[in-house]
């Protein structure tokens, strides 16, 4: 694995206008509602890693998994891949042969794949797309060749997605994602809708390909049991902002954040039958009226009067007043 960062992503916001329709706010004598759904969110990922970022539904994972492949514009902020922006309009020329490097892993596998195609040609689809290879001969030998990578078989590729189970659809998924010879692949909850024994296949199906092919890998999830068995290291999200940024390893053995703690309090672990632990107290408040300062303040055990006015920066990869202040709890 590579210590030069394939991925850079800095300051990167979104923010939604969520306001009534014009009639509406005139009537009513409303204002514009804007949601802030990302709010400069800075990382990096090495080539060959794997970068996770987890949090409640609602923290603004998949908006940033968007907007870092390039299917959501940006508000503000910056994306660069390999060197190259995926936002600035003179780059364009460099950004379309960087396409194909880039690929994704939706979460429900049967949305993702055309109902009308069969298989062989849905995996086939990037490879015309890009000009991989020429000849339907070849095409068809390495639609073959990556249904084969994938634990499946040749002739599935003559099959409807229908006709396959939610763990064979997202291995069609993966095999699809292969066939541009990607490099960089950002994986949007991609087991959330498999069976527990089924997403261990797949995720130990990912890391051998990661393995074999030096894949680097963007992989967004609330689970953090799925997060410690993939991540090299984790962005912890709340309400669109990055609060903690660790090796994976480190995160799981001394997590710094009152909000990392309450995740991780909330994982089922038999080592720790008998020990007192604390759930995720409380909800993600509303995003279009998020709390004054420190955002996550309304359910933090460590708040003092600081986090109720001033946001915390992000210092030595955790973004809260009280840890940077020496004030953790035991």
């Amino acid at each position: 694995m590579s210590d030069r960062a394939f991925v850079q992503v800095r300051d990167l916001r979104r923010v939604f206008d969520v306001s009534k329709p014009w009639l509406n706010r005139v009537l009513e004598n409303a204002p514009r509602q804007y949601l802030k759904a990302v709010d400069g969110v800075s990382f990096d990922i090495r080539k060959g890693e794997t970068f996770a970022l987890v949090g409640e539904s609602g923290s603004g994972k998949s908006t940033v998994a968007r907007m870092v492949v390039g299917l959501l514009q940006p508000s503000g902020g910056t994306v660069a891949i390999d060197g190259v922006s995926m936002f600035d309009a003179r780059a364009a020329q460099e950004r379309q042969r960087l396409r194909r490097r880039i690929q994704m892993i939706f979460q429900d596998p049967y949305a993702s794949l055309n109902p009308r195609w069969r298989v062989g040609r849905i995996i086939a689809e990037p490879i015309r797309a890009f000009d991989l290879l020429q000849g339907e001969a070849a095409i068809e030998a390495r639609v073959g060749e990556l249904l084969s990578l994938v634990g499946l078989h040749p002739d599935d590729g003559k099959k409807f997605p229908h006709e396959f189970s939610g763990g064979q659809r997202q291995r069609i998924a993966i095999a699809r994602a292969l066939a541009s010879n990607a490099e960089f692949i950002v994986c949007d909850e991609p087991t959330s809708a498999l069976d527990v024994s089924v997403q261990a296949q797949i995720l130990n199906l990912m890391r051998d390909l990661q393995e074999k092919f030096g894949l680097t890998y963007l992989f967004i999830s609330h689970n953090l049991a799925v997060v410690r068995h993939m991540a090299t290291r984790i962005g912890v999200m709340y309400l669109g902002r990055l609060v903690e940024v660790s090796d994976g390893r480190q995160l799981f053995a001394a997590p710094r954040h009152p909000y990392t703690r309450m995740l991780l309090d909330a994982v089922p672990d038999l080592a720790m039958v008998g020990k007192p632990r604390e759930g995720v107290k409380g909800e993600i408040p509303n995003p279009i009226n998020p709390p004054s300062g420190c955002t996550f303040h309304p359910r933090c055990p460590l708040v003092f009067d600081r986090c109720r006015v001033e946001n915390p920066p992000v210092i030595d990869g955790v973004a809260c007043h009280a840890v940077n202040a020496g004030r953790e709890a035991a």
